[in-house]
C-alpha cells in the first residue's frame, strides 16, 4: 500500500530491489529514513510474509531480469 499511495500503482515496486551480499529482496521504503517507521508499521515488518501461499518463497533469487 505504501508503494502504491508515493508512486501509483505499478506492477512492482520501484523501491525493491536485490541485495546482492544478502540473497534476498530489500524495501528501499523500509530503509528510507523518513518513511522507514510509517512503512514498518503499515507493512507488519517482523511479523511474518503477507502471502504464505507464496510459492516465491521457496526459491529466493534475484528475478530482476525476468518478464
Amino acid at each position: 500500500m505504501e508503494s502504491h499511495r508515493r508512486y501509483g500503482y505499478m506492477r512492482r515496486c520501484p523501491d525493491l530491489f536485490w541485495d546482492e551480499e544478502k540473497k534476498r529482496y530489500m524495501c528501499g521504503l523500509m530503509l528510507d529514513p523518513e518513511m522507514s517507521e510509517q512503512v514498518r508499521q503499515s507493512q507488519h515488518e517482523g511479523q511474518g510474509c503477507y502471502a504464505p501461499l507464496n510459492s516465491w518463497r521457496d526459491d529466493v533469487r534475484n528475478r530482476d531480469n525476468e518478464k
